[in-house]
C-alpha cells in the first residue's frame, strides 16, 4: 500500500443502510423495483503533503500524516417494504405480528470521494483514478444483486415481538432487512473491499520495478476486476 518516496492510503469505507415503511406501492406494480443513482464522483483537496489539513475531512477517516491521499466510497442500499400482516396478538400486554413481504422497493447510490494533497504526485492521482474505477465496475452490478436479494424475501414471513404493534412491526422488518443487506453485503461491499485490496497489492509490486509505474494504474485496476467477471459468472 506504501510507495518508496511517499504514503497514501484508500481506505474502504463501505455502508449498507436499509429503511422500512408499511404502505408501499412500487411504481412498476412488480414486486421488486430498483432506483440506482449514477455514481457520484468528487475531489476534495488538502494544501499539501506537508501540512496534511484534514480539517475537513469526516471524523470517522483514520487520519495519518503520512498518507498522501485517500479515496472514500460508499455503496448504499436502502430498502422499503410493503407488507400484509397476517397475524396480530396484543393481549398478553405484549404484540406479536407475523408479516408476509409483498413488496420490496431498492433505492442505491455509490458516492466517491477522492481526496489529494493539491501537489499529490502524478501516480497517486492515477492510482486513486483507479480505485474510482473499480467502483465504478463494482457499481455496475448493484441492480442485479439488490433485485436478487430484494426478491429473495418476497413472499416470506418474519415474526416480529415488541411492546407495542409498532415495535413488533419493526423488529419483524429488520429481520427481512438483515437478509437483503447480507446479500448485497457479500456480492459488493466484501467483493470491492477485496478487489480494491488486491489493486493495491497489484501497484505496490510494479512500482518498484517500473520508472513509469503512473500509466499501468488503469491497466492493473483493470486486471484486478477480473476477479469482479469471476465471481460475476458464478453469482451476479
Amino acid at each position: 500500500m506504501f510507495a518508496k518516496f511517499f504514503k497514501y492510503a484508500s481506505p474502504v469505507w463501505l455502508l449498507v443502510g436499509l429503511s422500512a415503511c408499511g404502505d408501499l406501492k412500487t411504481s412498476s406494480g412488480q414486486p421488486v423495483s430498483i432506483a440506482a443513482s449514477p455514481m457520484a464522483v468528487h475531489t476534495s483537496y488538502f494544501k499539501d503533503k506537508k501540512s496534511k489539513d484534514f480539517s475537513s475531512l469526516d471524523q470517522s477517516v483514520m487520519k495519518d500524516p503520512n498518507f498522501d491521499a485517500f479515496t472514500i466510497w460508499f455503496f448504499h442500499c436502502f430498502a422499503d417494504f410493503q407488507t400484509e400482516e397476517e397475524k396480530r396478538d396484543d393481549t398478553a400486554g405484549a404484540c406479536t405480528v407475523r408479516l408476509k413481504v409483498k413488496a420490496v422497493q431498492i433505492r442505491l447510490s455509490c458516492p466517491v470521494t477522492i481526496w489529494l494533497a493539491e501537489d499529490a504526485p502524478l501516480l497517486v492521482r492515477e492510482h486513486e483514478k483507479g480505485h474510482v474505477y473499480i467502483c465504478k465496475r463494482i457499481y455496475e452490478h448493484a441492480p442485479k444483486v439488490a433485485r436478487d436479494a430484494a426478491s429473495s424475501v418476497i413472499g416470506q414471513i418474519y415474526n416480529g415481538m415488541g411492546s407495542t404493534p409498532a415495535a413488533a412491526r419493526q423488529m419483524a422488518i429488520a429481520q427481512a432487512e438483515r437478509d437483503i443487506a447480507q446479500i448485497f453485503r457479500d456480492n459488493i461491499v466484501n467483493l470491492g473491499d477485496e478487489i480494491s485490496t488486491n489493486y493495491d497489492q497489484l501497484c505496490y509490486r510494479e512500482r518498484g520495478n517500473n520508472p513509469h509505474a503512473e500509466k499501468l494504474q488503469q491497466a492493473l485496476a483493470e486486471k484486478a476486476c477480473q476477479r469482479l467477471e469471476e465471481h460475476a459468472g458464478k453469482v451476479l
